[in-house]
């Protein structure tokens, strides 16, 4: 009996002086607008797996797909006011809240995607970027791809000057913008879910996309024209609020970074392959597709790098970005 009464003594004392990591579950909603089976969720399905094995299972992330907790400015607004934990966000809309991020919207920032992938994972570009956000009270996990951008059209592009005076869809950002006025287009900002039928109605004579949404969304049926420019490497940031992550432990902390940033890695490579294998996909439906000559886009984007990079957090990431071989 006095034996049985000292061991659970000692149980007792041992637990009082255990380290306190995982005291009670964390389950963190993980907010994107893609399709559950797109490279977006598939990165995020990625990242809650990585974490529930480094942690053995005590957090986790429930992954919600389709905006089902918003649209993209509505899950950033969510990591504020906290009924959302993690957002995947085109850069475009998170440059909203942090304007040194507007870097990553300029035309062929990258050389291409393999340049791009390595840049998003080299640790100066990443720090810089976390350093920033965090000042406006996000943390950044990590960054995912949404496509190398090309340029869709009711008739073949293949040169520039083909461009003049088409009314291209973009996003609503001013480096956008302004790069296809540079490239001689009628840039003509719009919602995504109006594209096809502003495509089918001739409101727009084109927009960009990536191979993957390009063909995921059927736009080779009202333009069928592809032109492969890949002017623009759409980066997505990943992100939490900054107090919310603070809050976590510091051992959960450490394992969901380490889980984002191989989530991203692998997610950049997963819309590379989707991109590669829907190009196939692409010719089979008798897209035509031209290559135009790139050296007059990238001269016409030059001057827009130079108007956007002002501050000088901006110029530190343009500068990091681009020492990346």
């Amino acid at each position: 009996m006095k034996l049985k009464t000292l061991a659970l003594c000692l149980a007792s004392a041992t637990a009082l002086v255990a380290p306190a990591a995982f005291a009670q579950e964390i389950v963190l909603k993980a907010s994107h607008n893609a399709n559950a089976d797109e490279p977006y969720g598939l990165g995020m399905e990625k990242m809650a797996e990585l974490l529930s094995e480094a942690t053995g299972g005590k957090a986790t992330i429930e992954v919600y797909a389709n905006a089902q907790l918003g649209d993209e400015m509505e899950s950033i607004q969510g990591t504020q006011m906290g009924t959302v934990d993690i957002a995947v966000t085109a850069n475009e809309t998170l440059a909203n809240f942090d304007p040194d991020l507007s870097v990553f919207s300029l035309p062929f920032l990258f050389k291409d995607s393999l340049q791009m992938d390595r840049a998003l994972a080299d640790p100066a570009v990443v720090a810089a970027v976390s350093e920033s956000l965090k000042a406006k009270g996000f943390h950044l996990i990590t960054f995912f791809s949404a496509g190398t951008r090309h340029i869709m059209s009711k008739s073949p592009v293949e040169t520039m000057a083909d461009l003049d005076g088409l009314k291209i869809r973009t996003m609503q950002n001013p480096a956008h913008v302004e790069a296809f006025k540079a490239f001689g287009a009628n840039p003509t900002p719009m919602a995504y879910t109006e594209l096809y039928g502003g495509l089918e109605t001739g409101v727009v004579d084109g927009a960009e996309a990536a191979n993957t949404n390009y063909y995921a969304k059927k736009f080779y049926e009202v333009a069928p024209d592809w032109a492969m420019v890949g002017w623009l490497e759409l980066v997505a940031p990943v992100i939490m609020g900054e107090a919310a992550y603070e809050a976590l432990p510091d051992d959960v902390k450490a394992a969901l970074d380490e889980a984002g940033t191989e989530a991203g890695s692998f997610q950049r490579k997963a819309y590379r392959d989707s991109d590669d294998a829907t190009f196939g996909k692409l010719e089979e439906a008798g897209v035509t597709v031209t290559h135009p000559d790139l050296a007059p886009f990238r001269e016409a984007a030059a001057p827009i790098q130079a108007e956007f990079v002002q501050s000088d957090a901006q110029k530190q990431i343009f500068d990091l970005v681009q020492s990346v071989e």
